[in-house]
């Protein structure tokens, strides 16, 4: 999905450990699944919604997209009870938000790769909305 070039991706987190992922990857500020390849072109044109589902509850942050990671990304979830989030390309961002609960009717279906399109512009608004 692309909001006047910007470009806005989901990352999805899944299984058990999926909030402690994504904790841990804000904390380092990383990003990763095996969904988003990007090109250096979006690299600061590229929001990302890092999202999860535990339960009945969503979980999302919203961040920017700066380029490549540059630390050893391995050592990113090391301390992570499933050793993070599937393998892919990791990126770094810059946190535009906290992480917050996000209603159902403002995210909708959570699906194979995060956040529809139909719905990241809400997504997006309600993060930056809520700090």
């Amino acid at each position: 999905m692309t909001l006047i070039g910007i470009t806005v991706r989901s990352w999805l987190y899944a299984g058990s450990c999926a909030l402690e992922n994504m904790v841990l990857g804000m904390e380092e500020r990383a990003v990763r699944d095996g969904g988003n390849h990007l090109s250096t072109d979006e690299f600061d044109a590229c929001l990302a919604i890092v999202v999860c589902r535990i339960g009945s509850n969503t979980f999302a942050h919203l961040g920017q997209i700066v380029g490549l990671y540059r630390g050893d990304a391995r050592q990113i979830w090391d301390r992570s009870k499933d050793c993070g989030p599937s393998e892919g390309e990791t990126y770094e961002m810059k946190p535009l938000s906290r992480i917050h609960r996000v209603p159902d009717e403002v995210c909708g279906p959570i699906e194979d790769d995060g956040v529809h399109a139909d719905h990241r512009a809400a997504v997006v608004h309600y993060l930056l909305d809520m700090g």
